[in-house]
């Protein structure tokens, strides 16, 4: 089928925000992925992330039952899952699947944040992030297209069955490293009241990427070796880092395939505990920290895109219809030999339908909220709220999250407990701890310790140096900081 490729990738890809540590108030660069105007009210002057690594992967679809999944088994090499026999196939797997009527989605990331940091200057922040990014998503996707995707033509139960799906589902995947320049300043201040923005420009470099979506699919399978398609509108493209003849890696010979260019901009307003001050400091290290009643963010997070102009291979069909016969004789040795056969059986012309076109992949576009309340100078409740915007058709759709986290922090130790609903529908509990340099953390407790059926993992952790406001130290032995309104200008 035309979309088989992308919904595997989507579905199998290995790997949603980091809700326990990304909106605290020592989270300095990495506040940065949720809004962009948060490095300038850090309580961190200096943040400097030495590496890092956020893996997350999920689905609505494939699982691992509760009393049969151990996480270790993904850290033993060789470890075998337990197997069973499937009721309506008879055959043997590890793994089950929520086969109902139901929309799938999935969404894998993998962030690996390489040498960044932030400096805050009193009206002015500046931060510098590296990173390489692996994403994947599937969103509204039937599910007896997701079956045949996972099974084959060889699911009995789903043949000789009229399915008409008229709908927009899609499916989209992209790496790419990504250098990112943050800016944060004030806005507006006046008494209580602070209203800071930021921006973030992010250059992205493209190993690959891919996307298949349609918006309605009229189709029969009247047996494991015949496909019949009534209607179809879809779009597939493709750039991968692979010899199309052979299927070998290229990386080696093209490192990038694709470019684009992606921003963030958010604005954060601070109610503080005291009115603003316009004294003035002798050093960056010295500006204290001003603390606050709440704070409330808001932020529109990865717009842009990724072109691809070099190995592409698109195709796209507009009320297209085929009766292909003997599919058991065609093997996709390749992925030239995919394209050529798809195009034949549609149009009895192997190139007819083959274009190599630019083709682009959309960021996962989101609209961040975030709402901070300080109960005292160590105790914190935030609420959060991402929510996908789809500014494209070939686009990577990010999960919606809603959270209330808890949050104890100092300068050394910091502990928060996020509660989320995933997709507005799934909650979850995470756990997050920073530890002087490291953090660690989770926004899905579940998936280590089978509190229910496992359909992914959520896991960061991070290694930083951090040099908090108001605390020279070593950088300011002329005065020392232990009473810094003796350096105060007038």
């Amino acid at each position: 089928m035309l979309f088989t490729l992308v919904l595997t990738l989507a579905f199998q890809s290995p790997a949603q925000e980091m809700m326990g540590y990304a909106p605290g108030n020592y989270a300095g660069i990495t506040g940065s992925f949720l809004n962009p105007s948060s490095i300038l009210d850090s309580k961190v002057y200096l943040d400097i992330n030495i590496i890092g690594l956020h893996l997350n992967v999920d689905n609505n679809y494939v699982y691992l039952k509760s009393d049969e999944y151990s996480f270790k088994r993904f850290l033993t090499p060789g470890a075998e899952f337990p197997e069973h026999i499937d009721e309506i196939t008879g055959e043997s797997r590890n793994y089950y699947d929520n086969y109902n009527a139901d929309l799938k989605t999935a969404y894998s990331s993998i962030r690996i944040m390489g040498p960044s940091a932030m400096l805050s200057m009193g009206r002015h922040a500046f931060g510098l992030s590296t990173s390489y990014r692996i994403m994947a998503s599937g969103n509204d996707l039937p599910f007896d297209l997701t079956k045949f995707a996972l099974e084959g033509l060889d699911f009995y139960p789903q043949q000789r069955i009229n399915y008409i799906n008229n709908i927009d589902f899609r499916a989209a995947a992209l790496g790419a490293a990504e250098i990112a320049a943050t800016w944060s300043t004030v806005v507006y201040r006046r008494n209580r009241q602070h209203l800071a923005g930021g921006i973030t420009i992010k250059g992205l470099f493209a190993n690959g990427g891919g996307y298949g979506y349609g918006d309605n699919i009229d189709y029969l399978v009247p047996n494991s070796d015949t496909v019949r398609v009534f209607d179809l509108n879809g779009h597939l493209g493709l750039s991968l880092p692979l010899d199309y003849e052979n299927n070998d890696i290229t990386l080696k010979d093209r490192l990038f395939r694709g470019s684009g260019v992606g921003f963030d901009i958010g604005f954060t307003y601070h109610k503080k505990l005291k009115g603003y001050s316009a004294k003035a400091y002798s050093a960056i290290c010295e500006v204290p920290y001003a603390d606050y009643h709440y704070r409330l963010g808001v932020a529109l997070i990865d717009i842009g895109r990724v072109n691809f102009k070099k190995d592409v291979l698109n195709m796209e069909l507009e009320n297209a219809s085929m009766q292909w016969n003997n599919v058991r004789d065609y093997g996709f040795d390749n992925v030239n030999s995919a394209f050529r056969t798809l195009s034949y059986q549609f149009t009895g012309d192997s190139t007819q339908l083959i274009k190599q076109d630019q083709i682009s992949v959309s960021l996962p576009t989101a609209l961040s909220v975030q709402f901070d309340y300080r109960i005292n100078d160590r105790f914190f409740v935030n609420a959060s709220i991402v929510r996908p915007v789809i500014l494209a058709e070939a686009t990577l759709i990010r999960p919606s999250h809603i959270a209330i986290t808890p949050r104890f922090e100092t300068h050394y130790l910091e502990f928060a407990m996020p509660f989320t609903l995933y997709n507005d529908k799934y909650p979850r509990l995470g756990l997050s701890a920073r530890f002087h340099k490291v953090i660690i953390g989770t926004d899905k407790l579940g998936g280590f310790f089978g509190m229910k059926d496992f359909t992914g993992l959520d896991f960061y952790f991070m290694v930083k140096l951090q040099f908090f406001k108001g605390k020279c130290g070593r950088f300011n032995k002329r005065f020392g900081c232990s009473n810094l309104e003796y350096l105060q200008r007038y």
